[in-house]
C-alpha cells in the first residue's frame, strides 16, 4: 500500500481536484475512485485496512489485487498533468521537471513520425538543457539531433555543430558520472550508522585527489554539489567542523553565484554549515541560517525533517528546552512523519525519549507534549521503535544506552539501574576505547559511579570529579565524534542527572524488590 499511498498524497497536494480534472482521471463514484478517497482520509493506511475496507464494499476480496493495480496505472498516468510550478521548487527544480516532460513529448512525436514538430521542440529544449546544466538531458537530445541531421535532416553544418558539442557534454557527463559514483561510496557508509569513520575521511581525501582537476576545469551544477560533498567528507567526517564550515561557506558562495536559482545545493550546504556552528557554539549564526533554510524546503519532505532535527539539537544545547518540546510535536505531528524511512523516524523517537526525561526531572511540564500518542514513554515501546540504532554500538546506540539509565533512575527504580549498569559496564569496555567515543566513555563511566555510591548526589558528585574534568578536557566541538550523539551536551546532562538523584535513599529502597 506504501506505493499507492504516496501517490495518492502526491495528486492530492496538486491543483487536479479543484480544476476538475481528478474527475476525468478516475471517474466519481467508481471503485478506484472510492480506493483513493479513503486513502486520502486515511481510512487505508495497510495492506490489512485495504483488505477490511473491500469487505466493507464487496464481498469478494480477490478482486482488491486488480483494483489496487488499476487505480496505481491511471494515477501513474496522470503524472505530466501535475503542476510543478509551485512556491516552494526553486528555478532548476521546476526547469528540471518542464525539461523531462518536453523531452518525451518530443521523443513521442519523433516515434509517430511528426519529426518536424519533435525536431523543433529538441532544439527549443535544448537552450534550456544547457542553461540549467542538466548534461546527461543534453546529451539525450544531441543524439537524438546528430541522428535527425546526419539522416533525415541532411544538414552537413548542423551534424557537425552537433556531434562537436556531443563530445563536450559527454566527457562533461563522463566527469560528473564520476564524481557521483565516489560520492555514493562514501554517503553510503552513514545511512545505518553515525559512528565517526577515520577510514571514511582516508578514503574521501584520495577521492577529491582524483576529482580536484574535474573541478578546476568544469563549473556545472551536478559536477561541484558532488565533488565539493566529497571534499567536505574528508573533514566532516572526522569532525573538523573549522574547515567544513569554511569550505561551506565557499559552496554556498559558489552556488549563489549561478544564473539560476539552485536552491537544493544551497540546502545541502547550509544544512552542513548548521551541523558545524551547531558543534563550534555559534547558536546565533546558527539560528539564523535555519530560519533561512526553512523557506528552502519544503515541509514533510525529508529535507525538511533532516533540517529540524538540527533545529532540535541547537534548542537542547541552548537549553531551550520548551522551543525543543514544540519542534519534536511539530514533526511528530507531521503526517508526512509516519511514512519516512527508519533513519528519520528512529532519531525523533531517540529525542522524544529525552524530551520525557527532562518533564521527568520538571525541566518541563507534562503538558508540553501535546501529543496524545507522545504523552507517555514507555522504555520496552521505546526500545522497540529504535532497532535500527540500537546496533550502531559506537553511533546512535550510545544516546539509547544512556536514557535507559536516566529513565529508571528518575522513576527511583534503583534495581533496574544497577541491572543495566552490570551490561553498560561491558558495552563500555567493548565499543567505546576508541578515541572517537572519549566523551561517551567518561560520561557512561560517571553514570556507572552513582550505583557504587549508593545513588547519593553529594557522594556522587564529590568521586567523579576527576572524570568530569577529562570530560571537560575535550569539549564536543574538538572530539572525534558524531555531533547527533549527545542530544543534550554531556556537561549539562550530568549536572541534570546528579541534580535529579536528590538526597541519597535509604537502604529500604536500595533493596526494594521490582514490581514487573
Amino acid at each position: 500500500m506504501r506505493d499507492l499511498i504516496e501517490l495518492a498524497s502526491l495528486l492530492n497536494k496538486t491543483k487536479l481536484k479543484t480544476s476538475g480534472i481528478l474527475d476525468i482521471i478516475l471517474e466519481p463514484g467508481s471503485k478506484m475512485q472510492q480506493l483513493y478517497d479513503a486513502i486520502i482520509s486515511q481510512k487505508i493506511q495497510s495492506d490489512e485496512d485495504a483488505q477490511a475496507w473491500q469487505l466493507e464494499i464487496d464481498d469478494d476480496p480477490a478482486k482488491l489485487p486488480n483494483l489496487k493495480n488499476k487505480l496505481k496505472d491511471r494515477m501513474l498516468d496522470s503524472v505530466f498533468l501535475l503542476d510543478f510550478k509551485e512556491p516552494g521548487f526553486s528555478d532548476r527544480q521546476k526547469a528540471l521537471y518542464e525539461c523531462h516532460k518536453k523531452w518525451a513529448a518530443a521523443m513521442m512525436l519523433i516515434m509517430r513520425n511528426a519529426k518536424i514538430s519533435g525536431i523543433d521542440a529538441l532544439e527549443k529544449l535544448l537552450r534550456h538543457t544547457m542553461r540549467f546544466e542538466f548534461t546527461e538531458l543534453t546529451c539525450d537530445i544531441l543524439r537524438a539531433l546528430r541522428i535527425y541531421y546526419s539522416t533525415a535532416g541532411g544538414d552537413l553544418k548542423k551534424y557537425e555543430s552537433t556531434r562537436e558539442q556531443l563530445h563536450y557534454y559527454q566527457d562533461i557527463w563522463h566527469m560528473e558520472n564520476q564524481v557521483e559514483d565516489l560520492y555514493t561510496e562514501l554517503i553510503i557508509h552513514y545511512v545505518n550508522s553515525k559512528a565517526t569513520k577515520m577510514e571514511v575521511s582516508e578514503q574521501a581525501k584520495v577521492y577529491y585527489g582524483i576529482i580536484k582537476p574535474y573541478l578546476e576545469r568544469c563549473d556545472t551544477f551536478k559536477l561541484h554539489i558532488f565533488g565539493r560533498m566529497i571534499q567536505i567528507f574528508a573533514h566532516s567526517s572526522v569532525n573538523d567542523y573549522v574547515t567544513t564550515a569554511r569550505l561551506c561557506e565557499e559552496a554556498i558562495l559558489f552556488f549563489d553565484k549561478k544564473e539560476y536559482d539552485s536552491g537544493f545545493a544551497l540546502q545541502v550546504f547550509y544544512y552542513n554549515l548548521i551541523t558545524c556552528y551547531l558543534q563550534l557554539r555559534e547558536f546565533e549564526k546558527g539560528q539564523v541560517i535555519i530560519e533561512r533554510c526553512q523557506n528552502l524546503v519544503d515541509p514533510g519532505s525529508f529535507n525538511w525533517f533532516k533540517l529540524q532535527e538540527l533545529y532540535f539539537l541547537l534548542t537542547m544545547h541552548t537549553a531551550h528546552y520548551a522551543e525543543a518540546a514544540q519542534v519534536l510535536d511539530r514533526v511528530m505531528g507531521n503526517p508526512h512523519f509516519r511514512k519516512q524511512s527508519f533513519q528519520i523516524t528512529e532519531v525523533w523517537n531517540i529525542y522524544l525519549a529525552y524530551v520525557h526525561f527532562l518533564i521527568t526531572i520538571g525541566k518541563l511540564p507534562s503538558s508540553t507534549v501535546t501529543s496524545p500518542r507522545n504523552s507517555k514513554f514507555k522504555l520496552g515501546k521505546f526500545l522497540n521503535e529504535t532497532p535500527v540504532f540500537s546496533k550502531d554500538k559506537r553511533g546512535m546506540n550510545i544516546p539509547i544506552l544512556i536514557v535507559q539509565i536516566l529513565y529508571a533512575l528518575t522513576q527511583r527504580d534503583y534495581q533496574q539501574c544497577i541491572d543495566r549498569m552490570e551490561g553498560i559496564e561491558k558495552y563500555c569496555s567493548r565499543y567505546l576505547k576508541q578515541n572517537d567515543t572519549f566523551r561517551s566513555n567518561c560520561f557512561i563511566k560517571m553514570l556507572l559511579q552513582i550505583p557504587v555510591y549508593s545513588f547519593h548526589r553529594e557522594r556522587v558528585s564529590r568521586h567523579t570529579q576527576k572524570l568530569y574534568k577529562m570530560l571537560c578536557s575535550k569539549p564536543m566541538e574538538v572530539a572525534n565524534q558524531a555531533y547527533e550523539i549527545e542530544i543534550i551536551p554531556y556537561e549539562t546532562l550530568w549536572q541534570l542527572t546528579v541534580n535529579a538523584l536528590e538526597k541519597g535513599p535509604s537502604r529500604q529502597e536500595l533493596l526494594r524488590p521490582r514490581i514487573s
